[in-house]
Parts: C-alpha cells; structure tokens; sequence
C-alpha cells in the first residue's frame, strides 16, 4: 500500500512493527493505594491484569516516522472501584536534516481512567538532534504540556515544556548521561492562603517545576545502570511545595536455565518546607515513580514468542503530618503477578 501511495520512496522504505500481550493474576496488597497512619491497615485485593502494545516504524533514507500505542487494564476481585484502564499514545517524526543534525516532531496522549484518578496527560514538542561523533548525542526538545485531573479540576494545569538530554559513549560498554527538563506549570486552581496571614489576595496557583539528573550505565555479560535526579517544585500555593531528591539502579542478569533476573531500585527523599503537603492522592496519581521502590521480575522464554514471569514490587512513601499532633501518613504497597507475555 505504501508502495502505491509514495511510489517514488518505494524501494528506500522499511517498515517494521510488533506487539506484544501481556496477561496474568496478582495481589496487592493496598488496591486503593492509601495513605495511612502507622496503626492502620490498608484494603488487599487480588486482580486480572492486561498490557498490549503495538509499535511500528517507517524509515526512509532521511526521515523516521514511529508510533506506539499501549492499552493496560486492571480488574479487582472485592474491591470493583479500583479497576482501571490507561490508554496511550506516542509518536515522533525524525528527519535528518545534516550529517550532525536532526529535527522532528513528538507527541503523547495519556488518559487514566478509574479508582478517582481519572486524568488525561497531552505532550507535544519539537526537537533538535546534534551528532557530532558516533560517541555523542544530544537532543533538545521544547514544546508545551497539559495535564487535566478530572476529579479535583483546580489540580489540572498547563505550561510551556524543555528538555535536555545528552549522553556521551566509552566504548559499547559504558556511557554516562545528563538530562534536564523545566515546567512552568500554571494551575486551573487559586493558591492556598498561608495559615499565618490575616489577607491574602486571590492568586492563581503557579509553580515552577524542574528535573535535572545524571546517570552511568554499562552493557556486557549483565547489564547496570545507576542514576540520581533532583526535582524541585516550588509552589506559591501553600502546603504545595516539594523538593526530591532519587537515587536508582537497575540491573539485568542471565541466569542458568535460560531465565533473565531483572531488578530496580530506588531510594527517593522528599522534603516538604512548609511541613505539610495537601494532596498526597497526587502522589501516586501519575506513575509509581513517585516513590520510594524494589521491584525484581524473574523471566523464562518457552517459546520462540512466548515468556513466563515472576513480579514483585513495593512501593514506599511518607508524607509530613497534616495536622499538628498527628501521625505521618504511611504509603506501603506489595504487588505480587505472575504473567505470560506473548510477541507477534
């Protein structure tokens, strides 16, 4: 068919695609993701997971167009509420524009849906690609955001996006990285008044939001990588600012009997300066990112498209007390599956 259409890029076009199912059982151990106080117990569950995705890919002499789409859903046993289902959509479109030089368009569309975190996440940016050696490769991409949470509108916000990522190659075996990203980020909601002032003037929440991070990974026999980010949040909303700091590591081994040990890793601390934080729900809303975590999955193919594997996961965080004389609030999530994935 593309033949037909582009008759004239014909015999330079590559076209290339797969897809992959994931499907399986678990257990979590805290299906609604709360935060509790140290004497209280969160609710378990058991659930039907699923992940599909679909990746594809048109290259020509001097462009690269690729796109993925995943679908993922989860359905609980005793608690139906906490079912979920998120959809996303990426694309970029590459062109080489020198020898050194590239440009091109990306994109992403992301909408949570379920369990009172319903939200929908809009990306869009362009990006320059400079090559000056096969060692060294920098990208710059700038563009806007959109981030609309559904149950509580005023926490919904909007801005302009950078980012900056470069990473410079030993050998084929070790690389070091760098990457910054900045978000002015303008809120659909007006800021919380500090406790301590008698008038405040209405103002619309703003907070300017960015990332900057290195890390080391190297690709061998096993495969490691290590890294440490710094997030700042500062809010003129009171209550609502953060700053975090994130060490990580994953590794990868081979082990007899065809299985694959695959682990990560990370140690986050975050320190609240006004000594609360008024939407700990937004603490997991997005990714499970936003904390403290292990994860090891144990794999084993037994078909040419067809693997076998073992999951574990825990999440941990804690938030500031709200209220003085009360306790902290405690996130601890396990998560247990076991899954088949199968490749087309």
């Amino acid at each position: 068919m593309l033949a037909v259409l582009l008759p004239s890029w014909a015999g330079a076009v590559d076209l290339r695609g797969a897809s992959r199912l994931w499907v399986g059982p678990g257990f979590d151990t805290n299906a609604r993701r709360d935060f509790v106080t140290s004497n209280a117990s969160p609710a378990p569950d058991g659930f039907l997971f699923a992940l599909g995705t679909v990746d594809g890919i048109i290259e020509g002499e001097r462009f690269r167009l690729s796109g993925s789409y995943d679908v993922a859903a989860r359905k609980f046993f005793v608690l139906p509420s906490e079912d979920t289902i998120v959809n996303s959509v990426t694309g970029e479109f590459l062109f080489g524009l020198a020898q050194v030089f590239n440009v091109g368009l990306f994109g992403n569309v992301r909408d949570r849906r379920g369990a009172d975190r319903d939200y929908t996440s809009l990306v869009g940016q362009a990006f320059v690609d400079f090559l000056p050696t096969p060692a060294i490769d920098v990208r710059l991409k700038v563009g806007a955001t959109r981030f609309l949470f559904w149950p509580r509108f005023a926490y919904s916000y909007s801005g302009p996006t950078g980012d900056l990522t470069a990473r410079y190659r030993f050998d084929r075996r070790h690389s070091v990285s760098l990457f910054g990203s900045f978000n002015p980020r303008t809120y659909n909601g007006n800021v919380n008044p500090r406790p301590d002032e008698a008038e405040t003037p209405v103002l619309r929440r703003f907070d300017p939001f960015f990332v900057v991070g290195a890390g080391y990974s190297y690709r061998g026999p096993f495969h490691f990588t290590v890294g440490y980010s710094y997030m700042d949040q500062t809010s003129n909303s009171y209550g609502e600012t953060l700053r975090r700091h994130r060490i990580s590591a994953t590794a990868g081994f081979r082990l007899p009997a065809k299985f694959t040990l695959l682990t990560t890793g990370a140690l986050q601390l975050t320190s609240f300066p006004d000594g609360i934080f008024l939407s700990p729900d937004l603490q997991v809303v997005e990714d499970d990112e936003n904390s403290s975590s292990l994860t090891v999955k144990l794999v084993r193919p037994v078909h040419e498209h067809v693997d076998l594997d073992v999951r574990y996961a825990l999440y941990v965080n804690v938030l500031p007390q709200r209220v003085s004389g009360r306790e902290q609030l405690l996130y601890v999530r396990n998560v247990f599956s076991l899954g088949v994935t199968i490749s087309f």
